[in-house]
C-alpha cells in the first residue's frame, strides 16, 4: 500500500470538505478526479474503504472511485483480480450495514456494475441471496439496482452479444426467483413500511425490464397489494410507480385481458376518491392519480375506443385531471386526448365517436377556463409569464383535437357564447374576456376556408369587444390567424384593415397589428392590390414610429401586395414604397462617417435590412432578355450602396445587412443579375480586402453557389482567387482562433465552388495553397469554423476518385493533415466533432490505406507515455491497421472514436477544451 498516495488523497479530501477557500476546494476536486483515473486508485480506494479510521466522506469517495473504475477501467484488471475485487466488495458491503446510506448505494452500484461485466460470474443473483439474505434491505437494494444498471448504464463497455447474454443470465433466468423472493419478504414484512417500500421499488425495477412475467405476478398477492398500497401515504409514491409499470406491461390488451379484468375495479375506487382530493387541493396525490389514469388511458386506448361505456371510468378520471386547477398536472393528460382523437378518426373506431362528444364538450370548456391569465398577472416573473404562454399554446393543441371530434363549428360557438355572456356582465374582467378570444385564435388551423356558419359572426363580433389593450391584442391576432379564411371572404378586408390600422396607435397592440397586416397582405394579396394607395400613405406614416421588428413585418406586408401586381407596375411601386427608405438611408450615409453618430450607424443597418425585405419577396416573372423592373431599381440604388460600402463597410452593423441586400438580389433574380455581377464581384473583393469581415465572404459564397456553373465558372474562379489572396493575407496577420467567422465563411465559399464546379477549382494552381491553408486552420477551436473546414476536406475526399489532383495533394500533405487533425481530436476539439473527424480518417484510409496507416502510426507513437502507455499504443495501432488492411472502413471509424473517447477521459485534466 503506497502510504504517500493515501496521505495525498486524505489531504485533498480534507481540503475539499474542510476548507473555506474556493480555489483550494476547486483544486482539490480536480486533483481527486485526476487521481481516480490512475491505476493505483484501485488499491488506495480499497484500503480507504476498509480502514477503520476512515470517515464517511472518505468511504464515500472510495466507493465512488471503485464504482467509476469498474465502469471505465475494468480492463486494467485480469480475471483473477476481478474475482478478488468482487469478493472484497461483497465482504465490505456485508460489514457496511450501519454506515451511510450513500456509501452503501455506491457499493451496491459498484458490485452490480462489476457483476454485469464479469462474464465468468454466472450465479450473481444466487450469490446475492446467499450473501445478503439475512440483511434483506441490502439485498433488495442490490436486486433493484441490477436491472436498472443492466438497462440504463450505457457506459459499460459490453458488446451487443455480451449484453444480450448477460440480460439472459442475470435478468431473464432469475425473474421468477426474484418474484418469489419479493413475495416471501412481503408476507413477512407485517407493518414494516421501510421494508415494503424497498420491496415495491425492487418489484417496479424488475417489471420495467419486461422480463418479469406479468401473468405470474397477477397470480400473486403482490398485484392487489400494489394497488392497495395507494392507500398508504408512506407507500404512495412507490405504489404509483409500481401500478404505472403494471398497467404499461398490460398494454397488450388481448394477451392481458384477464389481468386487466382483475385490476380494472381499482380504477372505480380511485375515481370515487379523486373529487375529494381535488377539493382538498392535494397536488401530490392528484398528480399520482393522474399518472395512473393517463397510463391506463394510453395503454388501453383501443379498449376505450371499442367499449366506451365499459371503460368510461378511465375517460372520466382523465377529464377530472384535465380540469384540475394545478397547471403543472394538466399537461399530463394532453397526450391521451391526442391519441384518443387519432383513434376516433380511424375507420375502425369512428362509429364510437358520438359516445365521446360529451367528454370533448366539457374539455373545450375546461381548456378555455385554463387559458385565462391569472388575476395577479403583474406579480408573475418574466419566466413565469413565458411558461404560461407556452402552456397556453399546448392547450391550444388540445383544443384543435376537440375541433377534429366535435367539428370546428361546435367548438367555435362555445367561446362565442361565452363572450356574449361576459360582455353582458359589467363585472367581467379582461382576463375572462381574453381567454375565449385566444381560444378562437388557436383553433384556426382546424377551421376550413369555406366555413360560413360561425366565422362571419366572429368577425362581426370583434367590433363589440372592449377597447382594452390585452383584448385588442388577442382580437387582432384572431384576424391574423384567419387571414386564410378572409381570402375567400374579401368583404371583410376593409373592416379588418381599419381594425388593424387602429391598433398601431397603441404600443401594446402594435406588434400584433404588424403581424396581422403581414398575414392579411400575404394571404389576400390579390384582393389587396386595390388598397395599394391606402397602404402607401399608411406605410410611410406608420414606419416612423414603430419598433424595428414591427417595421420589418409591415414592410413584408406591403411587399406581398407589390409582388402580385403587373411587372410593368412593379418599378413604380418600388419607387413609392422602397425609394423613400433608400432616400432616408442616403440622407444619413451622405453625411460621411466622421459626422454620423453611433445610433445613426445602427439606423443605417436597419434601413438596409428593411430594403432587403422588398427584394426577398418581390420577384416578378420576367423572361430572360427583357428589362427586369427590380434590376432597374437596383441599378438606381447602386450609387447609394457604393457610398455606404465606402464610408461604413468596415462596420459589422452595416456590412451584415448590406450583404443581406446583396444576397436578396442574388437569390431573387438569379440570371437577371448577370449584368450587375462584375461590379458586385468587384465591390465584394475590395470590401473584404479592406475590412477582412466575414459577411463579404458569406455573400460571396451565395454568389458562387448561384453562378459557378456553365458560363459562370471562369468569372467565379477569378473571383474566388482574388478573395483567396486576401484571405491568405488575413491568415498571415491574425491568429486563426481570433477570426473563426472569417475562417468559417471562407471555407464555406470554397466548398460552394467545389459543389458546383470541382474540376475547375481543383486543377488551378491555387488549390495547393488552399489545401495547405485548410490544414493550418484545422487547429481552430470554434466548432462552426471547424465544421466548415471539416466539410471542405470531406468534399475533397468525396471528389478524389475522379480528380487525381486531390489524391496527389493528400499524398503530399497527408502526414501534416493527419498530425494536425489527430492533435485536435485527442486534445481540444469539442466532443461533438469526434464522429465527423473519425469519418474523415475513414475516408482518408479508403483513399490511401497504406499511407494513412503509416501516418497514424507516426502520430500515435509520438504521444508521450505519460499520456498513453506503450501497450495502449500497440493495441490501438494493431486494431486500426488490421481494420484498414481488411478494408473494414466502418470499423476504422469506430476503433478511432472509441480510442479517442478513452484517451480523452484518462487525460481529461490535460485536455484544452
Amino acid at each position: 500500500m503506497a502510504s504517500e498516495s493515501v496521505n495525498l488523497v486524505l489531504q485533498a479530501l480534507s481540503s475539499l470538505y474542510g476548507s473555506n477557500n474556493r480555489d483550494a476546494t476547486r483544486e482539490a476536486s480536480r486533483w481527486l478526479e485526476s487521481f481516480q483515473k490512475k491505476s493505483e486508485a484501485w488499491t488506495v480506494a480499497d484500503y480507504l474503504l476498509r480502514a477503520p479510521e476512515s470517515n464517511t466522506e472518505t468511504r464515500l469517495f472510495a466507493a465512488q472511485t471503485l464504482k467509476q473504475k469498474i465502469t471505465y477501467d475494468l480492463r486494467e484488471l485480469d480475471v483473477e483480480a476481478r474475482l478478488q475485487l468482487r469478493d472484497s466488495l461483497i465482504g465490505t458491503l456485508q460489514k457496511s450495514m450501519t454506515t451511510s446510506g450513500a456509501v452503501r448505494v455506491q457499493l451496491c452500484l459498484a458490485v452490480v456494475d462489476l457483476a454485469i461485466q464479469l462474464l465468468q460470474w454466472k450465479t450473481v443473483v444466487k450469490d446475492f441471496v446467499d450473501s445478503f439474505g439475512k440483511t434483506p434491505l441490502c439485498l433488495l437494494e442490490l436486486l433493484k439496482i441490477l436491472p436498472e444498471e443492466m438497462n440504463g448504464n450505457t457506459r459499460l463497455p459490453l458488446s451487443d452479444a455480451e449484453y444480450k447474454t448477460r440480460v439472459e443470465e442475470l435478468i431473464s433466468e432469475n425473474a421468477q426467483e426474484v418474484l418469489n423472493l419479493l413475495l416471501m419478504y412481503m408476507q413477512s414484512s407485517e407493518n414494516n413500511v421501510d421494508m415494503q417500500e424497498k420491496i415495491f421499488s425492487c418489484l417496479c425495477s424488475w417489471i420495467r425490464t419486461g422480463e418479469l412475467d406479468i401473468k405470474a405476478l397477477s397470480n400473486t398477492p403482490l398485484m392487489n397489494l400494489s394497488f392497495q398500497a395507494l392507500e398508504s401515504p408512506e407507500l404512495f409514491d412507490t405504489a404509483v410507480e409500481v401500478v404505472s409499470e403494471i398497467i404499461y406491461e398490460t398494454r397488450d390488451v388481448i394477451e392481458c385481458r384477464s389481468i386487466i379484468e382483475q385490476i380494472y375495479p381499482f380504477f372505480s375506487n380511485l375515481l370515487l376518491k379523486l373529487p375529494e382530493l381535488i377539493d382538498e387541493e392535494d397536488d401530490d396525490t392528484v398528480r399520482g392519480y393522474c399518472r395512473i389514469f393517463v397510463e391506463a388511458g394510453e395503454s388501453y386506448i383501443n379498449l376505450i375506443g371499442a367499449h366506451p361505456e365499459m371503460f368510461s371510468t378511465l375517460v372520466e378520471g382523465i377529464l377530472k385531471c384535465s380540469a384540475y386547477k394545478n397547471l403543472d398536472i394538466v399537461p399530463m393528460t394532453f397526450k391521451f386526448w391526442y391519441e384518443l382523437t387519432n383513434l376516433l378518426e380511424t375507420e375502425t373506431y369512428r362509429a364510437s365517436t358520438p359516445q365521446f362528444l360529451k367528454y370533448y364538450d366539457v374539455l373545450v370548456d375546461v381548456m378555455i377556463e385554463h387559458l385565462r391569465y391569472p388575476d395577479d398577472l403583474e406579480s408573475m416573473t418574466a419566466e413565469e409569464r413565458d411558461d404560461f404562454r407556452d402552456f397556453r399554446h399546448k392547450m391550444g393543441d388540445t383544443l384543435k383535437d376537440c375541433c377534429r371530434i366535435l367539428t370546428p363549428q361546435r367548438c367555435l360557438i362555445k367561446p362565442m357564447n361565452l363572450l356574449t355572456s361576459l360582455l353582458n356582465n359589467p363585472a367581467s374582467t379582461w382576463q375572462q374576456i381574453e381567454a375565449p378570444i385566444f381560444s378562437l385564435r388557436v383553433m384556426g388551423s382546424e377551421v376550413p376556408k369555406n366555413e360560413e356558419e360561425v366565422m362571419p359572426h366572429i368577425m362581426e363580433f370583434l367590433s363589440q369587444l372592449p377597447d382594452h389593450p390585452k383584448i385588442r391584442y388577442a382580437a387582432t391576432l384572431v384576424i391574423s390567424r384567419y387571414s386564410f379564411w378572409t381570402e375567400l371572404h374579401p368583404r371583410y378586408i376593409t373592416y379588418q384593415l381599419n381594425f388593424i390600422s387602429a391598433g398601431f396607435q397603441n404600443e401594446e397592440v402594435a406588434a400584433a397589428s404588424a403581424l396581422a397586416l403581414k398575414h392579411l397582405c400575404k394571404d389576400c394579396r390579390e384582393h389587396m392590390v386595390d388598397f395599394i394607395a391606402q397602404l402607401h400613405s399608411f406605410y410611410l406614416n406608420v414606419v416612423k414610429s414603430l419598433p424595428f421588428r414591427d417595421i420589418l413585418e409591415v414592410t413584408e406586408a406591403v411587399s406581398h401586395v407589390i409582388a402580385v401586381i403587373s411587372p410593368n407596375e412593379v418599378l413604380k411601386a418600388l419607387q413609392m414604397f422602397c425609394l423613400p427608405v433608400a432616400q432616408q438611408l442616403h440622407g444619413i450615409v451622405s453625411k460621411g462617417k466622421n459626422v454620423v453618430s453611433e445610433q445613426e450607424c445602427v439606423k443605417i443597418g436597419d434601413l438596409l435590412e428593411q430594403i432587403s425585405v422588398f427584394f426577398d419577396i418581390i420577384k416578378p416573372q420576367v423572361p430572360l432578355g427583357q428589362p427586369h423592373p427590380c434590376i432597374s431599381f437596383i441599378s438606381e440604388l447602386w450609387p447609394m450602396f457604393d457610398e455606404t460600402l465606402l464610408n461604413f463597410g468596415e462596420l459589422p452593423t452595416v456590412s451584415e445587412p448590406l450583404c443581406k441586400c446583396f444576397n436578396s438580389f442574388i437569390i431573387s433574380y438569379g440570371a437577371h443579375l448577370v449584368s450587375l455581377l462584375p461590379q458586385l464581384m468587384e465591390r465584394l473583393v475590395n470590401a473584404f480586402a479592406n475590412t477582412g469581415l466575414s459577411a463579404y465572404l458569406w455573400v460571396s459564397m451565395k454568389l458562387v453557389s448561384e453562378f459557378a456553373r456553365c458560363d459562370g465558372e471562369q468569372p467565379c474562379l477569378d473571383f474566388v482567387k482574388r478573395q483567396s489572396q486576401s484571405m491568405f493575407s488575413v491568415l498571415q496577420k491574425n491568429q486563426i482562433n481570433d477570426i473563426p467567422d472569417v475562417v468559417e465563411e471562407y471555407f464555406r465559399l470554397i466548398t460552394a465552388f467545389l459543389d458546383n464546379a470541382p474540376a475547375t477549382l481543383v486543377q488551378d494552381p491555387l488549390m495547393a495553397t488552399i489545401f495547405q491553408a485548410g490544414i493550418a486552420v484545422l487547429s481552430i477551436t470554434e466548432p462552426h469554423a471547424l465544421g466548415a473546414t471539416l466539410t471542405f476536406h470531406r468534399k475533397l475526399l468525396q471528389v478524389s476518385d475522379r480528380l487525381p489532383v486531390i489524391t496527389a495533394l493528400f499524398q503530399q500533405y497527408g502526414a501534416s493533415f493527419t498530425a494536425v487533425l489527430f492533435d485536435g481530436l485527442v486534445d481540444f476539439y469539442y466532443q461533438d466533432s469526434i464522429p465527423d473527424v473519425a469519418a474523415l480518417f475513414k475516408s482518408l484510409a479508403e483513399l490511401l490505406p497504406k499511407e494513412s496507416a503509416e501516418w497514424m502510426m507516426n502520430v500515435v507513437n509520438n504521444i508521450p507515455e505519460e499520456y498513453l502507455s506503450v501497450e495502449s499504443k500497440s493495441d490501438f495501432l494493431a486494431n486500426y491497421t488490421s481494420a484498414i488492411n481488411g478494408q473494414h472502413w466502418i470499423k476504422v471509424r469506430r476503433i478511432l472514436s472509441d480510442f479517442v473517447t478513452v484517451y480523452r477521459r484518462r487525460n481529461a485534466n490535460k485536455i484544452r477544451a
